[in-house]
Order: structure tokens, then sequence, then C-alpha cells
């Protein structure tokens, strides 16, 4: 449920915006993002994780 939920949020966001930026606090969070294509660095002051819309062709990582 969660991949899909993502995945929507994920298309959603790219209509309109190149990056996509969150904040997490847990280990599982983390994992559950870096496998959805997320990245962890750069770090950012208030995000944890971002993912460049403007490179997504499609999101294998989600169709698993």
């Amino acid at each position: 449920m969660g991949c899909l939920l993502v995945t929507q949020l994920v298309h959603e966001a790219s209509q309109h915006y190149q990056l996509l930026t969150l904040r997490t606090d847990t280990p599982a969070a983390n994992e559950f993002y870096q496998k959805l294509g997320f990245k962890t660095h750069p770090r950012w002051e208030h995000t944890t994780h971002h993912l460049q819309l403007g490179q997504i062709e499609y999101y294998p990582a989600i169709l698993h």
C-alpha cells in the first residue's frame, strides 16, 4: 500500500516540480524510501531524503 501511495505522489509531483524532499526519523522509513530511489546525500537542513523528479522516466523500484 505504501509503495502505491508514493508512486502516485511521485507521479503527481513530477508534473509540477523537479525535486521531491522529505524528512523522516526512523530506520524503517529510511530503508523504505531508499529502496524507492530516494537519496540521502547531499544532506540539507530539514531534509533527510530527496528524489530528482526530472530524471525519472519510470519508477522500477516500485514496480517490483
